[in-house]
């Protein structure tokens, strides 16, 4: 699946962390390389003489074709540095605001996953969670790997919510997992029946408020059961939790000491249960500590 892997970089040893990653998968999967890296212009504002008050642009030509020189000059020390004999490894400056020239080289080169590495803090960076990272998974016309540390993907969650959006993070999760041989687990969340409600079902029944719960913890449990079932061969563990979604995936992650969340989303809001800026944003906006594959399937 993943036969075009585009990775932006920034020259910052933050950024360059999704190189590990992305070799190991590319040498996988038979993959290509693109590295891209958007030249950063630095240029000075002057006073002109014509008019009092007025600035121009001192030196922009020349500070352009400088910045073009640089970010050619680190990808190809990148490569050098860096050989894989075993994949194709490119290099493109690509000009313009860092995250449309991704999203418009990603389009034009095919691109079937595009991995970036990121805090998700403000203040660290260049590229940052609601800055470039953001805007790249609103739109990206692939999935989007989204890396955090230098830890192993060792474990991986999909948490499944029943709906064929959720559904469509599997296969690229699935290949991204058996690249890097990481365990999977397939969490579904359901929802938990309020206190009162409990009660009020036990004045009908007594004990019926919690075989109701336990009724949805069986549906769930059965779903995921189904989906196994429909990928045979592939070793997948399932869990069931109650509680919030978005609260009940992250701390299942710091339980079981999960290194990779692969979730689904639309990038806007829209009829489904889970949209970006509902349960997937979430986990999203708090996944300091493991990486994230976020899949947005054609509209």
């Amino acid at each position: 699946m993943f036969k075009n892997i585009l990775v932006p970089l920034d020259g910052s040893a933050l950024s360059e962390r999704a190189l590990a990653p992305v070799f190991t998968l590319a040498e996988q999967a038979g993959s290509q390389v693109l590295l891209m890296r958007t030249p950063v212009v630095e240029v000075a504002m002057v006073p002109t003489v014509e008019f009092f008050g007025n600035y121009s642009l001192r030196g922009l030509d020349q500070a352009v074709e400088k910045a073009r020189l640089e970010a050619r000059e680190y990808l190809d020390g990148l490569q050098r540095t860096r050989p894989r004999p075993k994949i194709t490894v490119l290099g493109e400056v690509v000009d313009g605001d860092p995250a449309e020239a991704i999203l418009q080289t990603a389009a034009a080169r095919q691109a079937d996953l595009i991995v970036m590495s990121t805090h998700g803090y403000s203040g660290v960076t260049r590229w940052i969670m609601g800055s470039v990272t953001e805007r790249v998974l609103a739109h990206a016309p692939c999935p989007v790997l989204v890396i955090r540390s230098d830890a192993p993907l060792k474990k991986m969650l999909i948490p499944l919510d029943g709906s064929e959006l959720a559904e469509a993070a599997l296969a690229p999760a699935l290949q991204v997992a058996g690249a890097f041989g990481a365990a999977v687990t397939l969490l579904r969340v359901v929802k938990e029946i309020p206190t009162r409600h409990v009660e009020e079902l036990d004045t009908v029944e007594h004990g019926l408020g919690l075989r109701v719960q336990d009724e949805l913890a069986d549906e769930a449990q059965t779903y995921l059961a189904e989906v196994v079932k429909r990928r045979p061969g592939q070793a997948l563990a399932t869990a069931v939790r109650s509680g919030p979604a978005p609260s009940t995936i992250l701390n299942f992650v710091e339980t079981q000491g999960v290194d990779v969340v692969a979730m689904a989303t639309h990038g806007r809001t829209g009829a489904q249960r889970w949209v970006y800026g509902s349960v997937t944003e979430k986990v999203l906006r708090n996944s300091h500590d493991f990486a994230m594959l976020v899949v947005r399937p054609p509209s």
